[in-house]
């Protein structure tokens, strides 16, 4: 077995809950023979082990030598899967597949109307779950039957078919155009982040409107969804949170209206949450950011039975991701920052299965947390955590504002020598990743020019900055990095003698946040 092979085992054994394990165990011991035996001995060897060790498996495992030991996990891994197919049989879509399995066994042995018993309970279940492309499926076969063979079916039995062929062919292409359209925007914002002027607003806005499908077709469910979906990335990316807000509460209304599917695609429902959260959070729109909030609660402990392990990891980033954004919104920053260690210790257990992406935002969120309370030890290295990353093209646009934050924090540390060997550096890597907006530049020319001066002499600069700074944000497209860096509450900080918290909350109160 290749070490990428032998890496999914030793995850997929890692993963399993304590009932999966015994389920597995009961249903290994099924036969008794050597190879199972053996199998179910390396199964217990590795899932001993914490960290993968091949020496350690050979002396477990007795009787096997390296050689073999390669087609022996290759042979658990089959057995894992089985397992789990059978433990979990009725969950999402294997009912509708096990249906199917049933439906070609019965028809291979000649028993074509007991074949299309099956398919006919294939059939409703797919339609009760809005399953296009099974549908499709399940009805390509009906054909198939009705065609070559004598099933005594009511006359108009092949129109019936055909009719509902047809409409289930030109509804699964709506909704798969829509589902194409939806991955391409997601896809252009993570090359791309928010447009950053004209010609990139221009540009997205034109990749948009040249693959939007005509609505000529009646959508599924899910159709309507997708269509949410990349209206939401779209208005995302181009930064048009009005209309991004319009979708995305959208997206999480087709769930509050078909309650049904809510338990199919858990999954979809909370992400959905997660995006109206993130863009009523963006807004600062506080009221309804508590009202969805309190809804995704309410939902992730309601329905903790009913998630399968990729989803209650999701419930906890969306969660948490979310409860860290009402931190910011409530300058409740000392709470944000006892939270930490328990969100670290979470994404450690799922280190395997959470996606660097949202890793890279814990770390800058924890980062601005961390800042915000003045520790700006603790959140340098949550920043240098991102700009060690090999990976400069994940996240760009927190790779940039990470290594802004940093300068900022070891400037309020009075580490100057290091601010000032640290410019020309920052300096290249926004050029080289077209990263320099006007605030990066103003807050890097701030820096250089005040770096040595006596902290006496400096509310003159801030308020200097400050100006240029509200100017810049006068232009739409030069909004972004205020995103990430609350630039205009620090500056306040500073001039005013204030608290991060105590500068938050007076904005709050004057409207101005």
């Amino acid at each position: 077995m290749s070490k990428p092979l032998t890496q999914q085992l030793f995850q997929l054994i890692k993963s399993m809950s304590k009932s999966e394990k015994r389920n597995f165990r009961l249903y290994a011991t099924r036969n008794s023979g050597e190879k199972e035996l053996k199998f179910l001995a390396l199964f217990t060897a590795l899932d001993a082990q914490t960290e993968y060790d091949e020496a350690a498996l050979l002396q477990k495992v007795n009787g096997v030598n390296k050689r073999q030991l390669s087609n022996l996990k290759a042979h658990l891994y089959q057995q894992l899967l089985a397992s789990l197919r059978l433990l979990y049989k009725r969950v999402g879509d294997l009912e509708l597949r096990e249906l199917l399995d049933f439906a070609t066994v019965l028809y291979e042995k000649g028993l074509f109307l007991q074949s299309l018993d099956q398919l006919a309970k294939a059939r409703v279940l797919a339609i009760q779950r809005n399953r296009q492309s099974i549908l499709m499926e399940v009805l390509e076969f009906e054909k198939m039957i009705e065609a070559r063979h004598i099933t005594r079916s009511h006359a108009e039995r092949a129109t019936e078919l055909i009719q509902w062929g047809q409409e289930t062919r030109s509804r699964y292409q709506a909704d798969e155009a829509w589902s194409d359209l939806a991955l391409e925007m997601y896809g252009l914002y993570l090359r791309m982040g928010h447009v950053k002027n004209q010609t990139e607003y221009d540009y997205v806005e034109q990749y948009f409107l040249e693959r939007l499908p005509q609505d000529s077709t009646e959508l599924s469910f899910f159709g309507e969804v997708y269509k949410a979906q990349a209206y939401v990335w779209c208005h995302f990316t181009l930064q048009n949170w009005r209309r991004c807000y319009r979708y995305a509460k959208r997206w999480v209304q087709l769930f509050l209206d078909h309650p049904k599917f809510q338990t199919l695609e858990l999954d979809l429902f909370i992400k959905g949450l997660h995006n109206l959260l993130s863009v009523l959070y963006y807004n600062m729109d506080r009221t309804r950011f508590y009202q969805y909030f309190a809804l995704l609660e309410e939902i992730v402990e309601e329905r903790k039975e009913d998630f399968n392990e990729n989803g209650r990891i999701y419930a906890f980033i969306y969660t948490e991701l979310a409860r860290i954004n009402m931190y910011f919104l409530e300058a409740n920053f000392a709470e944000g920052v006892a939270a930490i260690p328990h969100i670290e210790q979470e994404l450690v257990k799922y280190q395997d299965r959470v996606d660097e992406h949202r890793v890279f935002t814990f770390w800058y969120q924890f980062a601005c947390l961390y800042f915000a309370q003045g520790q700006y030890r603790e959140a340098i290295k949550y920043l240098q955590r991102i700009v060690n990353s090999p990976k400069l093209t994940l996240r760009e646009d927190i790779q940039v504002f990470a290594r802004l934050l940093k300068l900022i924090a070891h400037y309020e540390l009075g580490d100057r020598d290091h601010v000032d060997a640290q410019i020309r550096s920052v300096y290249r890597f926004l050029l080289k990743f077209e990263h320099m907006q006007d605030v990066q530049k103003a807050v890097m020319d701030f820096l250089k020019e005040s770096v040595y001066m006596n902290r006496d002499e400096l509310t003159p600069h801030f308020r200097k900055l400050q100006t240029r700074l509200e100017t810049i944000a006068q232009n739409p497209y030069q909004r972004r990095p205020f995103l990430y860096l609350d630039l205009y509450t620090y500056l306040r900080t500073k001039i005013e003698g204030l608290s991060m918290e105590e500068a938050v909350k007076l904005r709050v109160s004057e409207g101005t946040y």
